[in-house]
Parts: C-alpha cells; sequence; structure tokens
C-alpha cells in the first residue's frame, strides 16, 4: 500500500485474522462469535482462477511467490467489460497512508472515476493512526458505509457480532465457482480470502499484501568487508556483527522485540502458534525457540552491536543508508529493498535468509497475506452484487487499463510515462490521484507483483531478479500460521494488551532492566488472562474444519 508506515505494516505482520470489531457492539456479547468458532473453516473458499490476459516475466505459485515484471506491459487490457455500478451514491471508509486527495468537488481524477464506476462514490477517510476511532465513530453514527474495510489489528473488537448484524454474508456470491462472475477477485489465492472468513462465513473482498514476512535487510557497504549479511549459524552471525560495528557503525537497529522475533526465525520457532500433535496450540512466545533467540539477542547486546538508541527508534532506515546501522527489520523483503533505494538510489538492501540455529530447521514466517478485507452492507441480491462489481474494478491486476487509471489517473494531466515506460504522477496526480488511490487500493487490489517501479534508482528490474530469488529461497522453509482463517473472540480481546507487555518485557530484558527469569513466569499468569481462551478457540475451529 502506498505510504503505509513502518511500524504499521511491522504490526499488521504479527496479527491473525479476522481480529475486528466495532466496540459500539460490545453489548452484544460473544455468543455469536462462539457459535461460529466451529464453522469457519468449513466453508468452500472461492475458486483460484489466474488472470491470463497478462502474462509476467517471472511466474507466480501457489507458495506464495510474487510473479515478477521486468517492464511495464507494452499493451493494457480490461478486465472489466462494463461499467459496474448502477448509478447510486456508495460510501466506503477505508484506510489512506498518505496526504488526503482533494475533495471531489475540486478533483477531476475523482469524478472520472464516478463515471468509470458509474456511481456517486463517496469515502470516509481515516489515518494512521487513528483509523479505530474513525471506524468505532462511524459505526456508532448509526448508518454503515456501504463498503468497509476491516484491518486485522488495530485493537477494534467483537467483529463476529458486526458481521452478523450489519453485513452481508457474501458467501453464495464467491465460495466455490460462483468467483467467477467476478474474475479479478477470483485471480486471488485462497490464503487471501481466509482472512475474511468469521463464522463460517465469507464477508468481504480481500486487501492482499506480499506472503512473506518479517526479514533482516542490510546496507551492503556496511556487510561486504565481512562477506555479506549472510551466515552459517548464530556463531558466524554474531562474529559478523562484532566485525561490523565500529567507530560510528553498529551492525543492527535497537528494536530488541523485531530483532527476537527475526532470529526466532532461525531457530525454528513457530508461526504465532504451534499445532501440536495433540491438537493443541503453543504461542510462539512461550517456546524454547523464541527463548533461544531471546538469550542470542541478549547476547548480542552484551557484545554492543545494536545501535545505542531507543528500542522504539523511528529514524533507524535512514541511519541504515548512512551507513550508522548495517540492518534493520523489514515488513518483507520487497520492502527492504525499496526503502534503501528510497534514502540512497544507489543501495539496494541486501536480504538476509534464515541460516539454522538450536540444532533444527529455520523457519521463515509467511505474513497473513492480507492487511484485511473489506466488507459490504446488508441489502437486497442486486445491490450486494452491484458493490462486489465495485471491489471487483478496484482488484483489477497489474497491466490492465482499469489499474492504470485507479493507480495513476489520466495520461498527460495526472501522470505521464517515462522514459523507461512506466507511470510517473504529476503535482495534480499527486494531489488527486495518489490519496484516493491509497484509500481504495487498502480497501482491495490485485495480488502483489513484482516490478521495478517499487524499487527507486536505475535498477528496478535487477532488484526485480534480485527479490524474485530471495522469495525463491525463503519458499523453502517458509511456515505459514496454523490459526488464519480462524476465529478467536478471545484473541481479539486480550491480543493488543497481551502483545504491548510482552513486547515491553523482552526489551527490558535485552535492556539488562529486568532478568530472564522473568519470562516464563510471565506467560503462566498470561495462560490464565486470556492466553488459554484463545488456543482453546482456536483448537476448536481447526478440530472441527478437520
Amino acid at each position: 500500500m502506498t505510504g503505509m508506515s513502518r511500524r504499521t505494516f511491522l504490526s499488521l505482520s504479527t496479527a491473525v485474522a479476522a481480529g475486528a470489531a466495532t466496540t459500539a457492539l460490545t453489548g452484544c456479547g460473544s455468543s455469536t462469535a462462539n457459535k461460529g468458532e466451529a464453522a469457519s473453516a468449513k466453508v468452500k473458499l472461492p475458486s483460484y482462477v489466474p488472470f491470463t490476459k497478462v502474462t509476467p516475466d517471472l511466474p507466480a505459485n501457489a507458495k506464495g511467490l510474487s510473479a515478477g515484471f521486468l517492464s511495464y506491459p507494452a499493451e493494457l487490457t480490461r478486465s472489466v467489460a462494463k461499467a459496474p455500478g448502477d448509478g447510486s451514491k456508495v460510501t466506503v471508509l477505508t484506510e489512506i497512508w498518505t496526504q488526503p486527495p482533494l475533495p471531489k468537488g475540486s478533483n477531476p481524477h475523482w469524478q472520472k472515476l464516478d463515471k468509470e464506476l458509474n456511481v456517486d462514490l463517496a469515502a470516509i477517510l481515516g489515518t494512521d493512526p487513528g483509523y479505530e476511532e474513525k471506524f468505532s465513530a462511524t459505526v456508532a453514527g448509526g448508518e454503515l458505509p456501504d463498503l468497509m474495510w476491516i484491518p486485522p489489528n488495530q485493537g477494534i473488537q467483537h467483529i463476529a457480532e458486526l458481521l452478523e448484524a450489519k453485513c452481508a454474508d457474501i458467501t453464495e456470491y464467491v465460495s466455490g465457482d460462483a468467483v467467477k462472475d467476478y474474475p479479478n477477485l477470483a485471480a486471488m489465492t485462497p490464503a487471501h480470502w481466509k482472512t475474511a472468513v468469521v463464522n463460517g462465513k465469507i464477508w468481504g473482498a480481500p486487501s492482499p499484501y506480499p506472503a512473506f514476512g518479517q526479514v533482516y535487510g542490510g546496507n551492503p557497504k556496511v556487510w561486504e568487508k565481512v562477506g555479506g549479511l549472510s551466515a552459517s549459524g548464530p556463531d558466524e552471525f554474531l562474529a559478523k556483527c562484532k566485525e561490523v560495528t565500529g567507530g560510528k557503525v553498529w551492525a543492527l537497529e535497537p528494536i530488541y522485540v523485531n530483532a527476537v522475533s527475526v532470529l526466532s526465525q532461525c531457530y525454528g520457532a513457530p508461526n504465532k502458534w504451534r499445532l501440536n500433535k495433540d491438537g493443541s496450540l503453543t504461542w510462539f512466545q512461550e517456546t524454547d525457540e523464541y527463548m533461544e533467540a531471546l538469550n542470542f539477542v541478549i547476547g548480542l547486546k552484551k557484545a554492543g552491536v545494536f545501535y545505542p538508541g531507543s528500542p522504539k527508534m523511528a529514524d533507524a532506515y535512514l541511519k541504515m543508508a548512512q551507513g550508522a546501522i548495517g540492518a534493520v527489520v523489514f515488513a518483507n523483503p520487497s520492502g527492504g529493498r525499496a526503502n534503501l533505494r528510497t534514502n540512497d538510489p544507489s543501495l539496494g538492501a541486501e536480504i538476509m535468509i534464515p541460516f539454522a540455529a538450536g540444532g533444527g530447521r529455520p523457519n521463515h514466517h509467511y505474513h497473513l497475506g492480507t492487511i484485511g478485507y473489506t466488507a459490504i452492507k446488508k441489502g437486497d441480491e442486486k445491490r450486494v452484487r452491484m458493490l462486489l462489481g465495485i471491489l471487483d474494478y478496484l482488484a483489477a491486476p497489474y497491466g490492465t487499463k482499469e489499474r492504470e487509471f485507479v493507480e495513476f489517473g489520466t495520461e498527460g494531466t495526472d501522470f505521464t510515462y517515462d522514459a523507461k515506460g512506466f507511470p510517473q504522477r504529476t503535482k495534480k496526480g499527486k494531489q488527486q490521484v495518489e490519496g484516493l488511490h491509497s484509500g481504495l487500493s487498502t480497501a482491495t487490489i490485485a495480488p502483489f507483483v513484482l516490478q521495478p517501479s517499487l524499487f527507486p534508482g536505475t535498477e528496478g528490474p535487477q532488484d526485480v531478479r534480485t527479490i524474485y530469488e530471495v522469495e525463491k529461497k525463503l519458499t523453502g522453509t517458509a511456515v505459514a500460521n496454523p490459526t488464519v482463517g480462524h476465529y478467536s473472540d478471545a484473541y481479539t480481546e486480550h491480543y493488543g494488551r497481551m502483545s504491548t507487555e510482552a513486547t515491553d518485557l523482552v526489551n527490558d530484558i535485552v535492556s539488562g532492566r529486568k532478568k530472564i527469569s522473568e519470562w516464563k513466569p510471565f506467560w503462566s499468569e498470561w495462560h490464565s488472562k486470556g492466553l488459554d481462551r484463545m488456543a482453546g478457540e482456536f483448537q476448536k475451529s481447526i478440530e472441527q474444519s478437520a
């Protein structure tokens, strides 16, 4: 998504599906959610029908490997045969990650989009931070918008009650081959759709995001003297970190909880939950593998390889580009490569592949694959299908005329093609198109692709190849979160506080303010404070879907 903050995406990358709803419905209780726990995975997900009118240079696969384009398609195709709307007013609640667009009355692009969609499109645009408050206030106002983006991890509660009471169950319209009525939505994978399942029903169009999760990305100039940001094991990694640290250079950013999270992959920690042989679930932070990673990070801290800043340091990316920090945690590999290019176009981040530690196999942690989904307000079948058609239009794939128009506007006014044939927004495009596209692409968008314009500078095609190869390597050990596609009301209720407290404790332990002996007692307490309920609800759903 355009402009989404680093910390937000790192936070989203730790979320579990279906974790949102509104505090305006707290009086409804959780009975609806409890009844639906068992049903969540029994729903037949939409059929996967890849979009074939545009052929990438590097093919995607079912393991999450992104399609790659080395140039902008010479000829764009259409993916939507006719305008999906019926001329009525349609309101969308979504979040933007950049400056808001000009209001519709002074925004010709927005007015053209109305004609393209054949609707009177109104947008309620939340921001980061602040979307939770915007969401709750909108719902509390009584009149729901027609389309409403539901994120997985912004502290909004009681999703099941909201969906059942106010939103359209779209299962019959998109389950199985029914989704073929909406070809662009059909090009989303089952992994995307799982995040929109609650109570055994499908509630919205997913908002796809790269499949791969957190990685270390490094400044290659810092690491070149030690043979690169790679290691055969923890001893070599520690040795390399110590060697590059010195003078005004430190190997790692001081965000300790991210360091433990990424390095726990090396020790084979599960992706958020471990599904045990007896069907029970164990939270990843209370596993021996996570504990080993925590101990290792304490050793890194004692060795002095972390930059001496705050564990909430905001300018780590810039300091890495300047060479003061060697490596930073990124939400995904492509974001790491692109971010360093943004700060220094001559540098492309080197991505570290998890090494084996602790005698086991490393586990790269897949991301959820989405940043949420957009639900549809209850209505008759004709209106729900019309709104699905609008979402289908917004999900037009890379290389289509619809995608170019929504993202860049009108050639000559909102954008021009650069020397390599890629659209570049003009000043008007930034004012009129950028913010609106940010919100609409949050609502839904086609599955992520690697393409040169993601990477500032002159090495875009090579960056595509590089990250494509990184993704291929990560697929060899990547593991999914076993609870994706399952619902836990306790998780939505308790996860935010549990995560915050765990993060604070990690920072305190690594910093030396608290002892590692406090780690296990912390989780013993959390078992009775909500962790057992989370695990039990997820377990019940998984068992009854088998």
